[in-house]
């Protein structure tokens, strides 16, 4: 699973505000039979741009707009992961899981547009036999999590592709963030400046950091306390050198092997970094119509 970027630098440029708004109401529009139930899965990541939030869920994307009315989406094959935005584009990092036996799972890069939600290409990360997830794009270079070294430990990989042509750039590398990450980074996002990278703990009641800063070099900076989140975005609106972000929590969450809760409910907030500590500073509920069976 993970928690959604996009790069902050596209969203500069053009100039725009975070609009201020309350309830938002989506619609879930993909669905897939798993284990003889409907399935649709929890949010992974999402993304924003200053006139669509895009939201990645297991076996679909959602593009909406502000006040969360369904723009487009495309159904997808699970395992999908985060989701981040550039240059008129969405990347996802997700693995293919095949239908028929005896067929390995792959890791990959899916592009898609970002107005229609057609897809544009997939590049299978054949070099690379392990997961896709945390995504996002600085100065044309895509940035992916790519999970946690092997036995369970500190460290994460990572990986550098180029945006246009989803060639690799180097080899992946390892970040060691100071505690044990479930999964790796589920989540990545970047404001020109650090990166933000959301993870799994095993306990959050523990209050373990799972949201760490790292600077371009990936060099760990910052530590946090965020909570399990299934995607977030660097947004506009932070005052005296806060970073703002928005992130998404599935509520009524569903596994594979439970029985959907209906309507699939989502909440979308804002939380500040600022001086050293996360906060929430709104909250609200986004909910899709019902599901359909």
């Amino acid at each position: 699973m993970a928690v959604g970027a996009v790069t902050l630098c596209a969203c500069v440029a053009q100039a725009w505000q975070v609009p201020s708004w309350d309830a938002r109401i989506t619609e879930q529009g993909a669905v897939k039979e798993r284990i003889g139930k409907t399935w649709c899965g929890h949010v992974q990541g999402m993304c924003v741009t200053s006139n669509a939030m895009y939201f990645s869920y297991h076996n679909q994307i959602l593009k909406t707009d502000w006040y969360g009315r369904s723009l487009a989406y495309a159904v997808t094959t699970p395992h999908g992961g985060d989701i981040c935005y550039w240059n008129g584009r969405v990347y996802t990092g997700d693995v293919y899981v095949p239908e028929e036996k005896g067929e390995r799972a792959r890791a990959r890069i899916s592009v898609y547009d970002a107005e229609t939600l057609q897809p544009i290409k997939r590049r299978f990360l054949d070099e690379w036999n392990g997961a896709a997830d945390g995504i996002t794009c600085l100065d044309g270079v895509i940035y992916l999590g790519m999970g946690r070294v092997s036995p369970p430990g500190n460290k994460c990989w990572y990986g550098k592709y180029d945006a246009e042509t989803l060639q690799p750039i180097g080899k992946p590398f390892v970040v060691d963030h100071g505690y044990d990450s479930t999964h790796g980074s589920q989540n990545l996002a970047t404001d020109g400046t650090y990166f933000y990278s959301g993870h799994y703990c095993e306990d959050e009641n523990a209050k373990t950091p799972c949201f760490i800063v790292m600077d371009r070099d990936f060099k760990v900076v910052g530590r946090h306390v965020f909570g399990w989140r299934q995607g977030f975005d660097v947004v506009p609106g932070g005052k005296d050198g806060a970073v703002r972000f928005i992130y998404c929590t599935t509520i009524n969450w569903m596994s594979p092997k439970a029985q959907p809760q209906l309507p699939v409910m989502a909440l979308v907030q804002f939380a500040e970094l600022k001086d050293g500590k996360i906060e929430d500073i709104t909250r609200h509920c986004i909910f899709p119509k019902p599901l359909k069976r």
